[in-house]
């Protein structure tokens, strides 16, 4: 059980087949507020999920602890009310449950959708709730919809393999490819897309996986967490793409996001000894210079 219950970027996205590969979990901006999920606390051998909350000039603080062992979250924000999903893993039956709650920040959960099986991972690659009772999610290699107490459906096919979705607007959707971007509207009309990722050859990448991991969009801007390269790239308006920050070994980029003028950056800390990984969240400021949000030695 021990090794089940280690951090799911390790366990659940590493330990599956590369198509599959994704950081359980998300960084989302509801607000004033910055929210992402991790494991409280930081060293628990049972992974014992969490979504932390910050705000400029206080403390990361957790917001909810889940009740059950080898458990994660999944967010997705529209404005101020946020949607959770909850995983937990059965030992018994060696399965997934999942259940999805609504909520704001300061309230106590609503639960919208009780505890179910989970055949699809839904959530690992990106989702968000057409309403209450409909959600949308990406699952390689495509793009589906669940309404509640039904099956999935294709929500639409753009002729593309894709990994995961992130919701930008109410009619902006951002497509991660395995090397590829794509902003499109809420049916699948491709607006803007963005080519040759990963085009670096690098030593040391990861696990071995050169990819782009996570990405955010606003205003014609791209912004990337390189996995593969330990890197956070951004792509301007006119294409043109820069290393925003470059990290070194042990660090691994994971989650970004647009915060205002500012870019959340966070990554991990992986040390193959045993313990578990350590977050390294920064705030890249307009001067070009960061500032520390949550780190952990």
């Amino acid at each position: 059980m021990k090794k089940i219950a280690l951090f799911t970027i390790v366990v659940f996205a590493f330990f599956v087949p590369d198509i599959l590969a994704h950081p359980t979990g998300n960084l989302i901006v509801a607000g004033e507020h910055v929210l992402w999920s991790y494991v409280n606390p930081i060293d628990d051998p049972n992974h014992h999920a969490c979504i932390m909350l910050w705000q400029k000039g206080s403390e990361p603080k957790p917001f909810i602890t889940s009740e059950f062992e080898a458990s994660d979250f999944m967010l997705y924000n529209r404005a101020d009310t946020i949607y959770i999903i909850e995983r937990r893993f059965i030992q018994r039956s060696l399965k997934f449950e999942i259940r999805i709650l609504k909520t704001g920040v300061g309230e106590k959960p609503e639960q919208l959708w009780d505890w179910f099986e989970d055949r699809w991972r839904i959530g690992e690659g990106g989702f968000f709730m057409n309403n209450d009772d409909e959600i949308v999610f990406g699952s390689y290699p495509s793009i589906f919809k669940l309404k509640k107490g039904s099956e999935p459906t294709i929500y639409f096919d753009i002729g593309k393999v894709i990994k995961s979705v992130r919701f930008i607007s109410e009619n902006e959707l951002l497509l991660l490819g395995d090397d590829k971007c794509w902003l499109t509207d809420n049916r699948g009309k491709i607006i803007q897309q963005w080519e040759n990722l990963t085009p670096d050859s690098v030593q040391n990448a990861p696990l071995n996986r050169n990819q782009i991991f996570d990405a955010d969009y606003q205003n014609g801007e791209l912004l990337l967490a390189y996995w593969g390269n330990r890197s956070f790239d951004l792509i301007d308006v006119e294409g043109r793409r820069s290393r925003i920050v470059q990290q070194q070994e042990p660090l691994a980029p994971h989650w970004v996001a647009f915060f205002g003028e500012k870019k959340l950056l966070f990554s991990s800390k992986i040390v193959f000894d045993g313990s578990n990984p350590k977050p390294h969240f920064e705030m890249f400021l307009p001067n070009s210079s960061t500032a520390n949000i949550w780190k952990e030695q």
